[in-house]
């Protein structure tokens, strides 16, 4: 019996959040089979205590047990190793969905709706969701704001975090550390707001910014379409982002 079999079996004693785990195991299995338990955890959006005890519920002494089986059976079935790329887009959407009930989400909603200047930065994959979100935000919003592309010559342009918000959009890397080290720098009432888009939760450019807020990833559970959802993450992301903001 393989560990989605076993589940199942015990589907009655679920809860609502046992429920939202095994949903999760059954769409990104490798999430649970190549992380810790806090990084799986907060992949499905429990907590460790909670996945913990999804895994004695299934017939497992704990997480290190459950993951042994788990990357046992996904050896022996090659079937089970990946979602299918449908179920990849729902996680994603349902993901960034969660992500808007969030305080940090809400603190950049309305730190853009009560700021005059809106600049938006992305590198690599973000890019077209930076430049995307700089058009959404130019839209029925009048002279409110003035969203745009942040060129470099502004490192030396004072800014104050009551009129200034600075949006930085990165995947990986520190393409901007010497730009944010530089307005990080600034006397405490000349530098923006500034809050970071990022997959990675421990990215090193977070330390100079005000608020990070952190998109779902879901590399480790496709080997084909990496790029493709990375970049569909972002947009899906800046979307919502628009339409809270117009909405």
């Amino acid at each position: 019996m393989n560990i989605f079999e076993q589940a199942d079996l015990a589907r009655s004693k679920f809860t609502e959040t046992d429920e939202a785990i095994y949903n999760s195991l059954i769409k990104l299995p490798d999430v649970f089979a190549k992380n810790s338990i806090t990084k799986a955890s907060e992949s499905c959006g429990c907590s460790a205590a909670a996945l913990t005890r999804f895994t004695k519920k299934i017939g497992f002494n704990g997480f290190k047990e459950f993951q042994y089986k788990l990357i046992k059976d996904l050896k022996n079935d090659n079937d089970l190793k990946y979602a299918t790329e449908k179920d990849q887009y729902s996680y994603l959407t349902s993901s960034i969905l969660e992500i808007a009930k969030k305080s940090e989400f809400k603190q950049l909603r309305d730190q853009i709706l009560n700021t005059k200047y809106v600049y938006t930065l992305g590198f690599n994959l973000a890019r077209l969701a930076a430049e995307f979100l700089s058009i959404g935000l130019n839209v029925d919003l009048g002279d409110k704001l003035l969203a745009q592309c942040l060129p470099y010559d502004l490192i030396s342009k004072k800014y104050s975090s009551k009129d200034t918000l600075i949006i930085f959009s990165t995947y990986t890397g520190g393409m901007y550390q010497t730009l944010l080290k530089n307005i990080s720098s600034y006397p405490a009432e000349d530098q923006p707001y500034m809050c970071l888009i990022t997959m990675n939760s421990k990215h090193k450019l977070r330390k100079y910014c005000n608020n990070t807020i952190v998109l779902p990833s879901i590399k480790q559970a496709t080997a084909n379409h990496e790029v493709t959802l990375e970049l569909a993450a972002f947009n899906m992301f800046t979307d919502m982002l628009i339409t809270k903001i117009h909405g």
